[in-house]
């Protein structure tokens, strides 16, 4: 297949509730002030994220679900954005924390 290339950032955080959509939100708004194209993806089904994340950056808002869509779905819509929709930058939203459910008490 073809390659297309764009930066790119994944954004995480160690617990839920770190502020994750109020980083990825701003920095996508900072982007697109300056002119840049910039696509958001978050991971995980969620409801309210998305639609926070698209007023920062001015676009659609695909959510990539690897269980539900599958990687090879997934892959596809980060492609896609950056030749179809000319994206200068992608940022991408994980879901949760990197340790939620980790029980850190051992």
């Amino acid at each position: 297949g073809s390659v297309a290339c764009c930066p790119a950032l994944f954004l995480s955080a160690p617990a839920s509730r770190s502020g994750k959509t109020t980083i990825t939100a701003c920095l996508a708004r900072l982007l697109h002030r300056h002119g840049k194209r910039v696509r958001v993806f978050k991971f995980g089904p969620d409801y309210l994220d998305p639609q926070i994340l698209e007023r920062g950056s001015k676009a659609p808002v695909v959510q990539l679900d690897l269980w539900m869509a599958g990687e090879e779905w997934c892959k596809q819509q980060i492609y896609r954005a950056v030749t179809e929709g000319k994206a200068d930058f992608v940022l991408v939203e994980g879901a949760m924390g990197l340790y939620d459910g980790d029980d850190c008490s051992d």
